[in-house]
């Protein structure tokens, strides 16, 4: 792909509409959505939209985006790599490059218009190209003589398809993950001069061709059968390598965890009195846990926060969890934990209406996280205890990387963030998020 005057790369949509990916109709319609979410703070990306419209294939749309970021470097390196392999001297390629700038033509087309290479050698120049796109041939200008494994290019050659025939998320970390396990399974096979890559290329695909595609048949059962091994995280540019929209995030109604304390049974009965039972005035969505009457504050070392909810029921330690500007008020630094996990928080003081308490322990801004049954976690492809994404659709729409997945015999599909979370969203009290994770047998 070529690079454009000023260095500009071309829109990913004329790629797609040059690759036959999307018409021309579609990349208007698609412009004028990603205006849409601009105008509402939303940053959408081109690519994700065609893929969640249903317009363009995942992979189509990586494979563009790969020769997109290419055509950023001068030439795409074309030129560099002709040299290397002495299909073209310096000086030449030199003045290709000018007649290039001048012309705005491809770097190819200059070359053979010149008469400056064949087209066999551009041919071959192209594909070493692509080869060092993937990082396959990342040594290939420092030296001719820098041995090279073969292997990595059978790989390469075959890893599209397989991704594509197994359906696979295709982002360069499952690019990387599949590769890899791939690679560590066959036998290394260097040459040492570059000029014969091509040459030998024939007969090392003769040789262990199938033996690369019989490995990575294997890396995609291992990235199947172990979703830590899969791309978990499908917001960023890459994220735009998998399924439908409707088959690859999940909903999760979120709601907004205020400040709140929980309290075992001694300070319960030191702040408001021997023998006190919490009051419950308000079930919440989890079973079993309530909303009590009583409120407290919170006495921090800078300043007080009034009316601080308790809710039940009773544990084994008490608690506090406050967002992150609560503890500038309290002037007390509270670690990012998951919920009990209480060993090194700071402690604070609590005052109740018949007395007060002094924790040693157990100040916290709360991990997000999500509640969900056992039975939900099969079907949305996550485990107990490991991170996912989600993305939180407030009018100032944000992505959460590291939201814990908690899962039970007992509970109800529910995300949790704090206050300080939800004001960056603009969530409303309660509303819906996107857990976004790749659908795969697990």
């Amino acid at each position: 792909m070529q690079s454009r005057k000023g260095g500009s790369p071309k829109p990913i949509g004329e790629i797609l509409v040059e690759r036959g990916s999307l018409l021309a109709g579609q990349v208007e319609k698609l412009l004028s959505l990603q205006e849409r979410d601009g105008s509402a703070g939303v940053r959408s990306q081109f690519g994700e939209l065609a893929v969640r419209t249903g317009w363009a294939g995942a992979l189509d749309v990586t494979e563009a985006l790969a020769a997109q970021a290419c055509s950023l470097s001068d030439g795409d390196g074309l030129g560099e790599i002709l040299v290397s392999i002495s299909a073209l001297t310096p000086d030449q390629w030199e003045s290709a490059e000018r007649t290039r700038r001048d012309t705005s033509l491809p770097l190819e087309e200059v070359m053979l218009d010149g008469g400056l290479c064949s087209q066999d050698q551009v041919r071959a120049a192209l594909q070493l190209l692509s080869l060092k796109r993937n990082g396959a041939a990342r040594n290939l200008l420092h030296s001719t003589f820098v041995p090279f494994n073969m292997m990595e290019l059978l790989v390469s050659e075959a890893i599209g398809e397989a991704i594509r025939a197994d359906g696979r998320c295709a982002c360069s970390q499952c690019w990387s993950n599949l590769f890899a396990l791939a690679m560590n399974e066959l036998p290394p096979r260097y040459v040492s001069e570059h000029t014969k890559i091509l040459d030998y290329l024939p007969r090392f695909r003769g040789e262990y061709g199938e033996l690369a595609v019989k490995a990575l048949e294997r890396a995609l059962r291992k990235v199947r059968d172990n979703p830590k091994a899969s791309c978990r995280a499908r917001f960023s540019d890459e994220l735009l390598a998998g399924k439908e929209a409707e088959t690859m995030t999940h909903d999760v109604v979120v709601h907004i965890s205020n400040r709140h304390v929980h309290l075992s049974q001694a300070e319960l009965e030191l702040l408001f009195g021997e023998g006190h039972i919490l009051r419950p005035v308000k079930d919440l969505v989890q079973p079993g846990q309530y909303a009590a009457e009583e409120t407290l504050t919170l006495a921090g070392p800078k300043g007080t926060i009034e009316r601080v909810r308790v809710l039940g029921p009773v544990r084994k330690e008490s608690q506090v969890e406050i967002s992150g500007t609560d503890q500038f008020v309290l002037g007390v630094k509270a670690p990012v934990r998951e919920s009990g996990q209480l060993e090194g928080t700071p402690g604070i003081q609590l005052l109740g209406p018949k007395g007060s308490a002094i924790i040693e322990k157990g100040v916290i801004r709360a991990l997000r996280h999500i509640h969900m049954t056992l039975e939900d976690a099969e079907r949305i492809g996550v485990r107990n205890g490991e991170m996912t994404a989600v993305r939180l659709e407030g009018d100032r729409a944000m992505i959460c990387e590291g939201v814990l997945v908690r899962a039970g015999a007992s509970g109800r599909l529910e995300m949790h963030v704090d206050t300080d979370e939800a004001n960056a969203a603009g969530l409303l009290a309660e509303s819906i998020g996107r857990i976004l994770i790749p659908v795969m047998d697990v």
